[in-house]
């Protein structure tokens, strides 16, 4: 019996030394997340933005088939660029409108708004004419400026020049702007 004893001690011995050499497993030894593993939020980023880039460029293929010129630019759409300028007594709107005419340029003023409506360009009327390239095309926008201050909106009077809007908006009650010093 006791020789029994000391092989069973042996055996566990070797159990023991055989569980404590084992290596931790390395990156490369990890298997790959599977749909029911946890998943690293940097990985799921990566796979959506593979999607997307995928569908992408298969929906520009679409629209853009390799075959047409590479030279070739769609129209630019513009908002204009506006400045409001306060003159203590009125404010003063500038808005970049190159091109328009002043029958395509309409106004609304609110209390504490400005509205600008526009639509220029070209016009392509008939239908029986062959084109061989139409770039021209007819451009339009709509702009709402807030204002800090109530206006008075049967003073308001707009003036076009050179392609620049100018709409003055006098103030109803124009407040007093007070100088603070430092201390």
């Amino acid at each position: 019996m006791p020789k029994k004893k000391k092989q069973t001690e042996e055996e566990s011995k070797k159990t023991e030394v055989a569980v404590t050499t084992t290596k931790a497993p390395t990156a490369k030894s990890r298997k790959k997340p599977t749909a029911l593993a946890p998943v690293a939020p940097v990985d799921l980023w990566k796979a959506f933005d593979d999607v997307f880039g995928r569908f992408r460029s298969d929906f520009e293929d679409m629209l853009f088939p390799s075959y047409w010129d590479t030279a070739l630019t769609l129209p630019e759409t513009r908002v204009p660029a506006v400045d409001l300028e306060d003159r203590e007594t009125d404010y003063v709107l500038k808005a970049e409108m190159p091109g328009f005419k002043k029958e395509d340029i309409e106004i609304q003023v609110k209390d504490n708004s400005v509205e600008i409506t526009g639509e220029a360009g070209w016009k392509y009327d008939k239908k029986e004419q062959a084109y061989i390239c139409k770039e021209r095309a007819c451009q339009s926008f709509y702009r709402t400026v807030e204002l800090p201050e109530e206006i008075k909106t049967d003073d308001v009077t707009a003036n076009l020049s050179d392609g620049v809007l100018e709409i003055t908006l006098p103030k109803k009650t124009p407040k007093p702007k007070r100088k603070v010093t430092i201390k």
